[in-house]
């Protein structure tokens, strides 16, 4: 029995959409050329993994399974194609490297001291996403490596390493209707303006809950932060960048009813895509960051 990657590929990401033609879309492919690949690997393995009974397909016992093998193999695969191209790697020249502000730029110092030191003459860009997303910066090759907030879900052709997690909170300034209640509600969010920086508010894990119909999606952290200290509204911000102003009591830290007992953390990620071919300097800074434990 031979097992094509491309199929196995097709399974795994087939298990992350509620459809075969959305599974389709996300590949580039037709939503024939989908069910066809499963349809030939249950052939190949003598086994169903999808139920079709019902308007979506669902994963049999089997086919749950037989997922977590599947992913195995294609992380297999990924880390040789990664370990080859690291191998085959001359000295790079220039680097480029995507970074949210919800990264703390402070783990990075002491590493890129040495990778001073280690790679002279290296030239380093330090690409911050505003209208570009973090992924969107990896993919089409603007920036090599990407450090930012977790993703539910990484597109195939991303890989990605958990580096630690980010303290999270919902803030106002001391003078917001919001600042003077006890306990909020998230009703309450709902009703007053919500600041946002737009690489990465729409990708938090709990935005869904936390949210206002009423949204100003703002690209510079500076200006988000000068509207907050003006009482314009309440932001979903790292602790980290507004620290100096909760310690003043400038700005006050809402506590939501919904998360009484949970300190609001958000996994920090790095990612970069496979395809690409990274350098000398590049694989050097991978190894030392998937090394590094990154809290905020």
């Amino acid at each position: 029995m031979q097992l094509s990657l491309d199929k196995l590929l097709i399974f795994v990401t087939a298990t992350q959409e509620p459809s075969f033609a959305a599974t389709a879309r996300r590949l580039g492919k037709v939503p024939s050329v989908i069910s066809n690949a499963i349809s030939d690997l249950e052939i190949d393995l003598g086994v169903t993994l999808f139920d079709r009974s019902s308007r979506y397909p669902v994963l049999t016992s089997v086919g749950k399974t037989l997922l977590t093998e599947a992913e195995a193999v294609l992380s297999h695969c990924q880390s040789i194609i990664e370990q080859v191209q690291t191998l085959s790697a001359g000295h790079d020249t220039n680097l480029s490297i995507g970074i949210e502000d919800a990264f703390p730029y402070g783990i990075l110092s002491p590493l890129l001291n040495r990778m001073h030191q280690r790679f002279a003459g290296l030239q380093i860009e330090f690409l911050q996403p505003g209208t570009d997303e973090l992924l969107d910066l990896v993919l089409n090759d603007k920036a090599m490596l990407g450090l930012g907030t977790a993703r539910a879900h990484y597109p195939p052709g991303i890989g990605f390493c958990r580096l630690g997690q980010a303290a999270f909170a919902v803030v106002v300034h001391r003078s917001h209707p919001l600042a003077a209640q006890g306990h909020v509600r998230l009703v309450q969010l709902a009703d007053h303006l919500q600041l946002g920086l737009k690489s990465q508010t729409n990708h938090l894990l709990t935005v869904e809950y936390i949210k206002s119909p009423r949204s100003w999606m703002v690209q510079s952290q500076l200006a988000l932060l000068e509207m907050l200290k003006n009482g314009l509204g309440w932001a979903i911000l790292p602790k980290r960048l507004v620290s100096s102003e909760l310690a003043a009591g400038e700005l006050v830290e809402l506590k939501l009813d919904a998360f009484p007992y949970t300190e609001w953390s958000v996994g920090l990620d790095m990612i970069w895509k496979v395809e690409s071919r990274l350098g000398a300097a590049a694989a050097w800074l991978k190894t030392e960051l998937m090394q590094t434990a990154v809290f905020s």
